[in-house]
């Protein structure tokens, strides 16, 4: 079994390129999902705002950051999307996963159908791993999400979750403008 273990490739300054777009507190293990440089530039306009939902559950908080909101689909060609998850407990936190596969994000319509989902054009392996988290440290996932199936004014879902457990999933509304 493949051990993914954060603290370990933190203090050993081990590239760790099977967390597939994974960052740590410290910001180690940079290797990010369609990450767009100025993602988190201080810098923002009143239209350039985050949308943002946290989720807290056996000592675990799951924050879903999705930017620019709101969103304008004249100006906009995908939503970047952030996935924390935080350990806020005293005690050192282990999740297992089946696959490399860390984290899915889907993008619905109001009748629950699919438009995006994150996943279906990513490559993982079958390797069951292992990603544990420091007390009071996060990892964090980052991804974007093509706009092209949205209508400006339509109402929509992103949902975040992890493959792994039920507990950890978040979902933030969406409208688009024009």
């Amino acid at each position: 079994m493949r051990y993914d273990l954060l603290a370990l490739g933190v203090a050993m300054g081990i590239g760790l390129s099977g967390l597939a777009g994974c960052q740590t507190a410290r910001g180690v293990a940079n290797r990010a999902v369609s990450w767009v440089p100025g993602f988190h530039s201080g810098s923002r306009s009143s239209k350039d705002l985050a949308a943002q939902k946290s989720l807290k559950t056996r000592g675990l908080e799951l924050t879903l950051r999705m930017e620019p909101f709101p969103v304008s689909l004249g100006e906009t060609r995908r939503i970047e999307v952030s996935l924390r998850l935080t350990n806020v407990s005293k005690r050192f936190v282990q999740l297992e996963f089946p696959t490399t596969q860390r984290f899915e994000l889907l993008l619905r319509d109001v009748a629950g159908n699919t438009l995006v989902q994150w996943s279906e054009d990513q490559l993982f392996e079958s390797t069951p791993s292992i990603v544990g988290i420091n007390p009071g440290e996060h990892v964090e996932y980052r991804a974007s999400l093509a706009t092209r199936d949205l209508h400006s004014g339509g109402h929509y879902t992103v949902t975040a979750f992890f493959p792994s457990r039920e507990d950890l999933k978040v979902e933030l509304p969406l409208v688009p403008g024009k």
